[in-house]
C-alpha cells in the first residue's frame, strides 16, 4: 500500500476516532476502531512505520480539508508559537550573527542581562559555559540553545573585545519580543508600526503613543502591513482607545448561534484623535477586526490594499503529548455586520446586503477589509534589494572598523545626519564585485542603494528595528499616506 494512501486511511479514522470522540471526550466503537487500526499497522503491516508521523500527517489532511486556518500544530512549534505571543523569553538580551564561523553579538539590548553584565555590542564570542563556539558547526539553532534557558540560571561567556580577553557571567532574565515601533513625529503626525498582537501589544501601544503626544502629535498613523493578528483582546483593547462608550468592535457568532460582542468603555485619552490606518493584502483576523472596527465607525480613514479575509476564529485544543489542534470554532463580524472572511468553498457567498457605517457611508466587502484609499506600490527595480546578504556583511565591516566612531550616536541623529558617501558607495561596488562603477548608477538604483546601505549600517549599530526604521524613511505607501493627510488637514 502507497504511504499516500495510508495516510489518507488513518485521516479516516481520525477523523471519525478522534474528532468525534475528543470532542464528546467518550470512549467507544469509533475509538476501539482506531485502536485496532494503528495496532495492525503497528504490528502486521509489512515494513516498519513511524505511526507518530502518520498521525500527524493525517491530521494535518483532516484539518485542512474544513477550512483554511484550522491545524495541527506540532509541541515544539507550539512551544516558539506561544513565546512569541506571550512578548518575551528567558534570555540575554542580544541579537548576534555568525560571521566567518564566530559568533558576534551585533546589538546588546539597553538595561538587558548581558547589558547590565558589561556586555558590549561587538564582542565576539569564543566560548559559552566553557564549550567552544567557534568552527563550521556553529548555527543559530546551537548558540539560541545555548543562551536562552530558565531565569534566574547563569550563562558565563568567553569574550574577545579589542584583542583582550574577558569571561564574563550574565544572569538570564525576561527578554521583550516587542511587537510594536514607531517613528519620531513629523508635522504632528506620529506613526506606530504594529507588527503582531501578542500579549504585550496594547500596553506597548499605549507606550508609544504617550511618546509620540509628548513630541506634538495631533494625528496618528497606525501601520498594520503585514500584521498577522494575534490576540483578540488585544486587538479590542486597541480599538477601544479610539472609540466612544458602547460602540461595538466586534462579534464573535458560534455554530449554535450563540454570540459574543465586544464594546468600547468610556475614559480614553485618545477618542478625539484622528487615526489612519494603513492595511495591505497581509493584514489579517485581528488587524482587520481592528481596522473593520475603527472604518464602521468612521473613526478611521483606512488606505494601502484589501486586506487579507481572516474572518474565522480558532481555539487551541491541547493533546496529551503537548501539540494542540487549532480548530475553528466561529466568524468575526464588524459593527456594520460585514463577515471579515473571504469566500473559502466554491460559491460561498460571505456577505448579503448592503453595509452602512455610522455616517451612512457604504462599506464595501467581499472578505477582508477594503481601504478607503487604495495606494499601490510604486514600480521599481528592486535590484539592490537581492543583495541583502552583501550588504549586511559590509554593514558589518564598515561598523567593526569604525564602531567608535558611532559610539555617541543614537538612533534619531543617525537617521537625520548619516549620508552614504561616494567613497563608502564606491567602496562597497567594490567590495560586492559588481563591476560598476558609481556613475553607471541611474539615479533611482543610486538612492535605492543608498537607503540599504544605510539601513544595513543602523542594523549592525543597533539590531532590526533600526533597519526596518531607516527602511521606512522611504516607504513610498507611507509617504503618499503622510501627503494625503497634509493635504486633508
Amino acid at each position: 500500500m502507497k504511504r499516500e494512501n495510508i495516510i489518507i486511511w488513518v485521516g479516516v479514522f481520525l477523523l471519525i476516532g478522534v474528532w468525534i470522540g475528543s470532542k464528546f471526550d467518550q470512549t467507544g466503537p469509533e475509538r476501539d476502531k482506531m485502536g485496532q487500526f494503528f495496532k495492525y499497522l503497528q504490528n502486521e503491516y509489512v515494513e516498519d512505520l513511524d505511526l507518530d508521523s502518520l498521525q500527524n500527517q493525517a491530521m494535518d489532511y483532516i484539518l485542512s480539508s474544513l477550512d483554511p486556518h484550522s491545524a495541527y500544530i506540532p509541541a515544539e512549534q507550539g512551544a516558539a508559537m506561544a513565546e512569541r505571543m506571550e512578548g518575551g523569553f528567558s534570555g540575554i538580551g542580544v541579537e548576534f550573527a555568525i560571521k566567518k564561523d564566530t559568533l558576534i553579538f551585533l546589538n546588546v539590548m539597553a538595561q538587558g542581562p548581558a547589558f547590565k553584565a558589561g556586555v558590549q555590542s561587538g564582542d565576539r564570542v569564543f566560548a559559552i559555559d566553557g564549550d567552544t563556539i567557534v568552527g563550521r558547526g556553529l548555527n543559530n539553532e546551537v548558540v539560541t540553545s545555548k543562551i536562552k534557558g530558565k531565569r534566574g540560571t547563569t550563562v558565563r561567556l568567553g569574550l574577545k573585545r579589542k584583542g583582550e580577553l574577558l569571561n564574563i557571567e550574565v544572569i538570564r532574565d525576561l527578554v521583550p519580543i516587542e511587537s510594536v515601533l514607531h517613528l519620531d513625529t513629523e508635522d504632528g503626525i506620529g506613526y506606530v508600526k504594529v507588527d503582531r498582537f501578542a500579549e504585550t501589544t496594547h500596553d506597548e501601544f499605549l507606550a508609544h503613543l504617550d511618546d509620540l503626544s509628548a513630541t506634538g502629535m495631533n494625528q496618528l498613523i497606525v501601520d498594520l502591513r503585514d500584521n498577522p493578528g494575534g490576540y483578540l483582546h488585544e486587538a479590542v483593547a486597541m480599538a477601544d482607545e479610539f472609540l466612544g462608550e458602547g460602540r461595538v468592535i466586534v462579534t464573535t457568532r458560534y455554530r449554535n448561534g450563540s454570540f459574543r460582542t465586544a464594546e468600547a468603555k468610556s475614559g480614553n485619552r485618545y477618542e478625539p484623535l484622528p487615526v489612519h490606518i494603513i492595511i495591505n493584502e497581509n493584514s489579517a483576523s485581528a488587524s482587520e477586526v481592528f481596522t473593520g472596527a475603527l472604518q464602521d465607525h468612521d473613526r478611521a480613514t483606512v488606505y494601502g490594499k484589501t486586506s487579507f479575509g481572516k474572518g474565522l476564529v480558532q481555539e487551541d485544543k491541547l493533546l496529551d503529548d503537548g501539540s494542540k489542534v487549532r480548530l475553528t470554532v466561529a466568524y468575526y463580524y464588524t459593527p456594520s455586520g460585514r463577515s471579515i472572511q473571504k469566500p473559502y468553498k466554491q460559491d460561498q457567498i460571505i456577505n448579503e446586503g448592503v453595509f452602512l457605517s455610522d455616517t451612512g457611508r457604504v462599506l464595501y466587502s467581499e472578505g477582508g477589509i477594503e481601504p478607503d484609499l487604495e495606494i499601490q506600490n510604486d514600480s521599481a527595480s528592486y535590484f539592490w534589494t537581492f543583495s541583502f546578504g552583501t550588504i549586511d556583511a559590509f554593514g558589518f565591516e564598515f561598523i567593526d572598523s569604525t564602531r567608535e566612531s558611532y559610539e555617541n550616536l543614537n538612533i534619531p541623529e543617525f537617521l537625520s545626519q548619516f549620508e552614504v558617501s561616494e567613497n563608502v558607495l564606491l567602496t562597497f561596488l567594490e567590495y560586492g564585485g559588481y563591476g560598476i562603477s558609481i556613475e553607471d548608477l541611474g539615479s533611482s538604483d543610486r538612492q535605492e542603494l543608498e537607503l540599504l546601505l544605510k539601513a544595513g549600517i543602523a542594523k549592525n549599530l543597533w539590531g532590526f528595528d533600526a533597519y526596518r526604521k531607516v527602511i521606512l524613511l522611504e516607504d513610498p505607501i507611507l509617504n503618499k499616506v503622510k501627503a494625503q493627510i497634509q493635504m486633508a488637514f
